[in-house]
């Protein structure tokens, strides 16, 4: 890849690390025949050079003759990946997501689990749009893996990129559950929420349902870290949607009585969320004044001399 987010995955220097794990894998691992010994000490040479096509060619060249080894199929699903352009919709940059695709999955296939490859993959869905592409081959891993938390928050995450809150919330929900003890699941529900009744694309009383909904999630985040940073930020911005909610009300209100209620409400939710902020704003200085007082590794120790 030459350029984007993708760039910082393999990049320059993370062609040096391949190069050398690959011709770690030709002199310890073996090879069926000279000439996939050949192909891969070329595919190894050719990607050094920066010559991502042409190690490509020396890989299939080499899994041609052996497609049971794994480690080519990841090889070659880097090549590919190093071609794409993030972002494009261009036919040589669907066609190099395409086989880095295949590359991977077929690795996958050969090798089970490996977290740091799915990272890869994931990538290439979410950010070449390959979206619906991506929701069926996790939903077919989860039935194989139902409660794998990290499937979950996967789906997750590509049904809100789809725009698909509810089934986002419903994937989010269950991750959560399943790692119970961790706020981050509980974390990310307040934020999928808040980011849901900010854009108002619901009803009022169903916004109402999404807010009380993420503030519940987020209290149970605050229970098992209260000095969460952004727990009590996310808690401040639903409060404001409360607030919001309630201004509505007011506004679409015709009994004087329950304006006055309803303002008051409004009122009281505000003060909430400016509670909730001051408290994330506080942890935050905590946080950078026990950093400063962290002393830097490799500092010269008080009162040296050069």
């Amino acid at each position: 890849m030459r350029s984007g987010q993708f760039k910082g995955r393999i990049g320059k220097g993370g062609a040096g690390w391949l190069v050398a794990a690959l011709l770690l894998v030709v002199l310890a691992m073996g090879c069926s025949s000279l000439s996939e010994h050949v192909a891969m000490k070329d595919a190894a040479k050719a990607y050094k050079a920066g010559r991502f096509a042409e190690a490509a060619t020396f890989f299939k060249q080499a899994l041609a003759i052996n497609p049971n080894r794994a480690e080519n199929w990841k090889y070659l699903g880097f090549c590919y990946w190093q071609l794409i352009e993030p972002g494009s919709n261009q036919p040589k940059d669907v066609e190099a997501t395409t086989n880095a695709l295949n590359a991977f999955q077929k690795y996958l296939s050969l090798v089970g689990k490996d977290d740091q490859m799915q990272d890869y993959i994931i990538n290439l869905y979410i950010n070449q749009n390959r979206l619906d592409e991506g929701v069926k081959f996790y939903e077919a891993a989860l039935r194989k893996e139902p409660n794998d938390p990290r499937l979950l928050q996967t789906l997750s995450l590509m049904y809100a990129k789809k725009g698909d809150f509810h089934k986002s919330l419903e994937y989010s929900e269950k991750k959560a559950a399943l790692t119970a003890t961790d706020p981050s699941g509980y974390l990310y529900i307040g934020a999928l929420c808040w980011n849901r009744s900010y854009n108002k694309q619901d009803p009022d009383a169903e916004r109402a349902k999404i807010v009380d909904r993420g503030m519940k999630a987020l209290e149970t985040a605050l229970k098992l870290d209260p000095n969460n940073f952004n727990g009590h930020l996310f808690m401040n911005l639903l409060y404001r949607q409360k607030s919001d909610l309630a201004k509505n009300a007011a506004a679409n209100e015709k009994d004087r009585k329950k304006i006055k209620e309803y303002q008051a409400q409004a009122d009281e939710f505000l003060k909430m969320a400016d509670q909730e902020k001051d408290k994330a704003l506080a942890i935050r200085k905590a946080q950078q004044q026990a950093q400063a007082a962290t002393p830097s590794t490799g500092a010269p120790a008080s009162g040296s001399t050069k």
